[in-house]
């Protein structure tokens, strides 16, 4: 029996209010969190025909998925968790789809989480496993770097870094996805989509940056938030964003500021959605549109 598209949306929204928006509200530890999530990404449906290897890179546990035996394009990627939450196994099933949609490589890490690391010591753990993979014979050209929520904070910060250390280091492209670029909270769709974003909350960003932003530092630092930072140099750069997201503002920003410094932006604005929305591809043609557009642009990028 179908479901009409609208009565679909309603309910999902309905379920994620209740199980994960608000409950995270709650002044509840990192670990209880952590695992209730964990529990929950089990409704999304693993996709066959991808074969999982266990890594450890720079002492950094990871995950490699292939959809076939021979192929050298890689997607690094970063899973997003407002910086205390998230890991391979709440992104695995999302990851594998990449992996199917792009058929390349997908590289995903189980990086320090906060409030047991926190900055700067997160962003170098995270570099580390991307020299290591120069290290051993990976060639930027074939890496797409990418991130999901503050994922995609960590992937900017990474491609900024490389960029003011040596060029030649960047990828072929990033991936930012529902990025979480300005840990002051500036952006006004924080306020207007409060209530109609059902999977994230500004108390959630809050308690995530109380955990990873040590005291005395300033949350305008480009370090942490990348909106701030000059955003020349960059290599081409796909962003997509739901129009029910609190980080949409964060998204239209960083396109705006990145097309003046002469950056290759893809901006994709997904009507109704809401954050990291691309996890629900199972369910929603929306969903499976934006895996079909970062599929189009890994692809693109490979072309040339």
């Amino acid at each position: 029996m179908k479901i009409n598209p609208l009565l679909k949306q309603y309910i999902t929204e309905s379920i994620l209010k209740s199980t994960l928006r608000f409950p995270s509200r709650l002044n509840l530890p990192p670990t209880v969190l952590r695992v209730a999530l964990e529990q929950l990404s089990k409704v999304f449906p693993q996709p066959k025909n991808v074969a999982f290897k266990a890594l450890r890179i720079a002492g950094i546990r990871a995950e490699e998925i292939k959809p076939q035996p021979e192929t050298t394009q890689l997607i690094f990627h970063i899973h997003g968790g407002a910086f205390f939450l998230g890991s391979m196994n709440t992104h695995r099933a999302f990851m594998s789809e990449i992996a199917l949609r792009t058929q390349m490589q997908v590289l995903h890490l189980d990086y320090p989480l906060s409030p047991e690391q926190c900055f700067p010591d997160v962003g170098e753990a995270i570099y580390d496993v991307y020299r290591m993979l120069l290290d051993q014979g990976v060639l930027t050209k074939d890496i797409i770097v990418s991130g999901d929520s503050c994922g995609a904070n960590l992937a900017l910060g990474l491609a900024l870094r490389l960029r003011d250390e040596d060029p030649k280091l960047l990828p072929s492209g990033l991936m930012l996805m529902s990025p979480f670029l300005d840990l002051t909270l500036t952006s006004e769709s924080l306020r207007y989509n409060q209530k109609h974003d059902a999977l994230l909350s500004i108390e959630v960003l809050e308690t995530g940056m109380s955990h990873y932003v040590p005291k005395g530092i300033d949350r305008s630092d480009p370090a942490l938030s990348p909106i701030f930072a000059d955003l020349k140099g960059l290599p081409p750069t796909l962003v997509q964003i739901g129009s029910k997201e609190i980080l949409m503002d964060d998204a239209k920003r960083f396109e705006e500021k990145a097309k003046a410094a002469g950056v290759k932006v893809e901006y994709k604005l997904y009507t109704g959605m809401w954050h990291n929305f691309q996890m629900f591809s199972a369910w929603f043609d929306e969903a499976k549109q934006a895996l079909a557009d970062i599929a189009e642009f890994a692809h693109k990028l490979d072309r040339n």
